[in-house]
């Protein structure tokens, strides 16, 4: 730093931070940004709105992910993973009702509506051992989860 003219060497962190009112505030990390349909989301928004919009959700145990799009490169859409509590019967007619209220929730908050919604039982979603969301992992099992979709119909 100083008036020298060069620049101090700073360190990529990977953390998201804002200034306000002279202070720096650390409000996310750069990994868990989305960017689906034009629109820049974070994971932490999307999963706090799904959370909000069901009651029938696990707090903590939703994840929002990045998936990109088969032949679109720069594109990516949202999949939303998270668990059921366990006093939910898990009827296809309650578990579309969760689908449904997740759904509802997010677009009108985030305006972007899920491309798909994976519903888990209690105590499935993957976290790591302090308690925090494993995201890349969930995503890589839903891209697992839909590959073995895809070859079961050849």
């Amino acid at each position: 730093g100083g008036s020298s003219g060069v620049l101090a060497p700073h360190l990529r962190t990977g953390d998201l931070g804002m200034l306000w009112s002279g202070r720096l505030y650390i409000v996310g990390r750069i990994k868990d940004v989305l960017t689906v349909r034009g629109r820049t989301l974070h994971a932490s928004d999307v999963e706090a709105c799904a959370e909000a919009g069901c009651t029938s959700l696990r707090p903590g145990c939703v994840a929002a992910l990045p998936v990109g799009v088969v032949g679109r490169a720069a594109e990516e859409q949202l999949v939303l993973m998270g668990e059921v509590r366990a006093e939910v019967p898990l009827t296809a007619k309650a578990l579309e009702a969760i689908c449904h209220e997740v759904a509802e929730s997010v677009a009108s908050s985030e305006a972007v509506r899920p491309a798909a919604i994976v519903l888990l039982r209690p105590r499935s979603i993957l976290k790591t051992t302090s308690g925090k969301l494993r995201r890349r992992d969930c995503r890589e099992a839903f891209l697992q989860l839909t590959l073995a979709d895809a070859g079961e119909g050849e």
